[in-house]
């Protein structure tokens, strides 16, 4: 459930996947930008805002570590990953990233794709990854704001004390990826969806001449992503 990533050169690395994986390829593959920034294997991982569950298995199958925590905020969304992802070091709770059910310094890196343009607050939702980072930890962020929203954004990282490791704008990625899965996203809609929803689900998708992929294209909204580091 994110818009995707596709690479523009050489320097965007591709993971190799398992073919039972490919069809999920571009949406992981803004998983996988993050995580490729940091090493994983045998760390603790949250993500914040795991959605369906599928970022987050996948991280735990080809990043390696060795607990990996998805949060959500609805309740259904996490029956249905507990459902879904049976994996030894995976699990899923159900909470608020605004007041997250965790201890102080719980997890070496915290993850959050794609989630963070519905949250009330950044300022308390970043107080709160920096509670549970352990020194030295990462933030691996990305998510995409209108271009005259960008500011506060950046106001709201330099003031929660996070650490800019590294900052890119991935908007022509995300595009790239949007233009490669249009036809898959339109018949999954078209073969699912009742008549009367299809408009609706094909703007949440981000289809061709959609809402935001128009804005995408016309940079009035920027994908962007950090690397962020409690220090």
């Amino acid at each position: 459930m994110n818009y995707g990533f596709s690479a523009l050169n050489d320097t965007d690395q591709i993971p190799e996947l398992e073919i039972a994986d490919e069809a999920q390829r571009l949406s992981f593959q803004l998983y996988h930008h993050l995580a490729s920034e940091i090493d994983l294997q045998n760390k603790s991982i949250l993500e914040i805002g795991s959605g369906r569950g599928g970022g987050a298995s996948m991280i735990k199958k080809y990043h390696g570590p060795h607990k990996m925590v998805g949060l959500d905020y609805s309740g259904q969304a996490i029956k249905l990953c507990k459902k879904t992802h049976n994996t030894e070091g995976l699990s899923f709770i159900k909470g608020d990233a605004e007041n997250l059910p965790f201890g102080d310094e719980s997890f070496a890196a915290v993850i959050n794709v794609e989630s963070s343009h519905c949250y009330d607050s950044m300022t308390r939702f970043l107080d709160e990854v920096k509670k549970v980072l352990r020194p030295g930890g990462h933030f691996l962020y990305t998510d995409f704001r209108h271009e005259k929203d960008l500011k506060d954004l950046e106001n709201h990282i330099s003031e929660s004390g996070l650490k800019i490791l590294r900052k890119r704008d991935i908007t022509s990625n995300v595009i790239k990826a949007l233009n490669e899965d249009h036809d898959r996203r339109m018949k999954t809609i078209s073969e699912n969806i009742p008549k009367l929803f299809i408009s609706q689900f094909r703007e949440f998708a981000g289809v061709k001449n959609s809402v935001i992929y128009n804005q995408f294209q016309d940079r009035k909204s920027i994908y962007f992503s950090y690397i962020l580091q409690k220090v």
